[in-house]
């Protein structure tokens, strides 16, 4: 059976798998995304014959061509994503119900019909349609979770082929209407906010609504490596720019992967979670401001001062604190970012602020981004943002706290200044180089190694720095990679393994099924995937070595979390749950009416010399849930690396029950005390 067939057969079976659980899942959540849709036969009615019978015909022609696409053999396996895409946007309209418009139905219609053009031409290994200009639907497979995703390209006339082109990615607002299907048509009929002359546009998906963060920044990267094989790329001249969502996308994404553009622009949108939506940290838990550090912009804007950026705002918008604050956060560096402010504008672009900005975008493409600079600033609150350049953090003293490193070359050496780091890497060095850190001096090694690594003794926020090998850094320690917090584990490639008996109680077997499928319907839902479900007996080794593991059960319904367990610091009985190990562990309560959900190391997954390894997940998905689907701005990891539920309180919009305790890891993932 060819990989792609058994996809959607396990998809079909864990559809299947899950209609019992849905049935467990809360009825009082009140969902927003996507809202709910209309009776399409009431829609219907709006059509005039030939577009009825058009729709009419949608089911027995998606059937056919998925056959037919199934049981294609391609030479580039690359191009069926292409056609598989639109089948897919009908497909999970048609299970969603998300009809809003009669128009929909028409685009139900449109999307076969592309589909079956491009079947057409798949059979003969043609794919014409990667060869055109203007505007251009695509798709790809994600290695998140093997879901078919669409995304589109805007090719001008007259650009040059056969050598790298340069790529404009431009990030969509919110549009809760904007699911696979009208995405589609949008990429097929809409052109560009910005048509840059000399540069492909890349508009991606984001995994539809969720403000460009988690798996929607990793979507932007996703579909970048799928245009490339559609339009060899230059890396070089990267430019990335959105408006309101797509400009909060912007800054974010830009600040901390900042290393991959030439230039970012943002307009509107939110940067700033306290400012922006108004709230009092001490409102909230402190856990949960504190991870507002990994998706606010200020504690990384440090970054910005690395590249070109331009800010803009209507002068009417709502929205324009959000680069107000950028030029703030960038003043208090010593740097004035460019603000465009269009003249009695509202929500939206003037014809000659958009010039202003082009211009701006199009000097900083043809300088390319800055390969090596000689001064390296950079900010970050969590080591899955850990690189820029030849800069790399490898520890930080506290997670979730703003850290920065400053390096320079002065000369032979390097001075370098630290902020809440306790482990660096200093790549593509001359031999011999000399450090001076923090005011310490280093001497030089006789290496040829063009890496330094430098870590304070034990790991300790006053230790004294001293260079080391890098396998002398402890193997169980937070890392690039592997850090935290439980939302991270959804960033790579992960696997979901259920409980496959009933459990120590009937309560916690009840909260786990109706937590799988609360989980099943958010990532389907909001990040437009099935969850890959894999059943215990079939998880390889393989699999443990590729993948996060996320077990949801406990040691008796789950035997993936029996085999983990010894490597958690928890101790999990019938009577029993304690986080922390030992006599005296940091929480506990009875097992009967709490459940863990926390992130660790996979145990069966360690650490070598070129993986950091692999993440193991109890209990939890995305942590936001619906009540904070209202504003983009509010769908931020909302518990840290560990936390224990009390299930005697029912599940909600907002928490899966009571939190009884939360907190952090330190840095050798030991439980710190909340």
């Amino acid at each position: 059976m060819r990989a792609h067939h058994l996809f959607y057969v396990v998809v079909a079976l864990q559809l299947a798998c899950c209609s019992k659980a849905c049935a467990a899942e809360p009825q009082a959540i009140s969902h927003h995304l996507p809202p709910a849709g209309v009776d399409p036969a009431l829609l219907a009615q709006q059509l005039d014959p030939v577009d009825r019978q058009a729709w009419e015909e949608v089911p027995a022609r998606l059937a056919t061509l998925r056959q037919r696409l199934d049981y294609l053999r391609l030479a580039d396996e690359a191009t069926r994503s292409d056609a598989e895409v639109f089948l897919k946007a009908v497909e999970w309209a048609l299970a969603g119900g998300e009809w809003w418009r009669s128009s929909d139905l028409k685009r139900a219609a449109w999307a076969l019909d592309a589909a079956a053009g491009r079947i057409d031409q798949l059979q003969a290994n043609h794919a014409p349609w990667r060869e055109q200009t203007g505007l251009i639907p695509l798709g790809f497979r994600s290695r998140l979770d093997g879901s078919i995703q669409p995304y589109g390209l805007w090719v001008p006339e007259g650009l040059q082929r056969g050598r790298p082109v340069s790529v404009w990615i431009w990030l969509h607002g919110r549009g809760d209407k904007e699911t696979d299907l009208a995405f589609l048509h949008g990429r097929a009929h809409k052109a560009p906010e910005f048509q840059p002359v000399d540069a492909v546009v890349l508009l991606p998906f984001g995994r539809y609504c969720n403000g460009w963060k988690g798996p929607g920044m990793i979507d932007v990267f996703e579909a970048l490596e799928a245009a490339g094989k559609v339009r060899a790329i230059d890396p070089e001249r990267i430019v990335l720019a959105g408006f309101s969502m797509g400009g909060a996308g912007a800054w974010n994404i830009g600040a901390r992967r900042t290393d991959r553009f030439c230039a970012i622009h943002g307009g509107a949108g939110f940067v700033d979670s306290k400012r922006y939506l108004g709230i009092d940290p001490a409102s909230v838990p402190p856990y949960e401001s504190l991870l507002w550090n990994t998706t606010d912009v200020p504690p990384v804007a440090r970054n910005l001062l690395n590249l070109p950026a331009i800010a803009y705002s209507g002068e009417l918008d709502r929205q324009r604190a959000a680069s107000e604050i950028m030029v703030e956060t960038l003043a208090a560096e010593g740097r004035v970012l460019p603000h465009v402010i269009g003249a009695g504008m509202p929500h939206k672009y003037d014809e000659v602020s958009k010039r202003r900005i082009c211009d701006f975008l199009a000097r900083a493409q043809a300088a390319g981004r800055p390969r090596y600079s000689e001064t390296v600033t950079m900010a970050t609150a969590t080591l899955a943002d850990s690189r820029l350049q030849w800069v790399e953090a490898l520890g930080l003293a506290e997670h979730f706290q703003p850290a920065r490193i400053d390096a320079s070359r002065e000369g032979a050496g390097l001075v370098v200044t630290t902020h809440n780091v306790t482990a660096l890497a200093l790549h593509d060095l001359p031999p011999e180089t000399r450090v001076t850190i923090d005011g310490s001096h280093l001497p030089a090694a006789a290496t040829a190694e063009t890496m330094i690594t430098l870590a304070r003794d034990g790991l300790a926020p006053a230790g004294a720095w001293r260079r080391v090998a890098a396998e002398e850094l402890p193997a169980r320690r937070k890392r690039p990679g592997l850090t935290g917090p439980i939302d991270a584990a959804f960033t790579a490639p992960f696997i979901v393994v259920g409980p496959t008996r009933p459990g120590l109680h009937p309560a916690v077997d009840a909260f786990v099924q109706g937590e799988l499928a609360h989980f099943h319907a958010r990532w389907r839902d909001l990040f437009r995937g099935a969850l890959p479900i894999v059943p215990a007996a079939e998880v390889t080794e393989e699999l443990l070595r590729t993948k996060h593991l996320v077990l949801f059960g406990d040691p008796q319904s789950n035997p993936l979390i029996a085999r983990v367990l010894p490597g958690l610091a928890l101790e999990w009985n019938a009577t029993t749950l304690a986080l922390g190990g030992g006599s005296d562990p940091a929480v506990s309560g009875p097992a009967a009416s709490h459940v863990p959900m926390m992130i660790q190391p996979n145990p069966l997954a360690p650490p070598t010399a070129r993986d950091p390894g692999r993440y193991v997940v109890l209990n939890s998905g995305i942590t936001f849930r619906e009540d904070d689907d209202v504003s983009n701005a509010r769908q931020t990891p909302k518990l840290p690396d560990w936390a224990v539920v009390d299930i005697t309180e029912k599940a909600d919009g907002k928490r899966p029950g009571r939190i009884a305790a939360a907190g952090c890891y330190d840095e050798l993932w030991r439980i710190l005390a909340p």
